[in-house]
């Protein structure tokens, strides 16, 4: 299975980065694949669902 790194960050302490990456809302998760955003998931985001979207991407 290829590694997933999960990151976490304040929005209050990081504004510059959360403007860059357009988050309005807490929580968002970004998957990234090759540098690129390829998933953006905003608000409650269910066990099963979440597997879905990481599945697609460590095949």
């Amino acid at each position: 299975m290829p590694e997933v790194t999960f990151n976490k960050m304040d929005v209050d302490q990081n504004p510059a980065t959360a403007q860059e990456f357009g988050i309005m809302a807490i929580p968002t998760l970004l998957v990234k694949k090759d540098g690129e955003v390829v998933e953006r998931l905003t608000g409650f985001t269910p066990a099963h669902q979440l597997e879905a979207i990481l599945a697609k991407y460590t095949a």
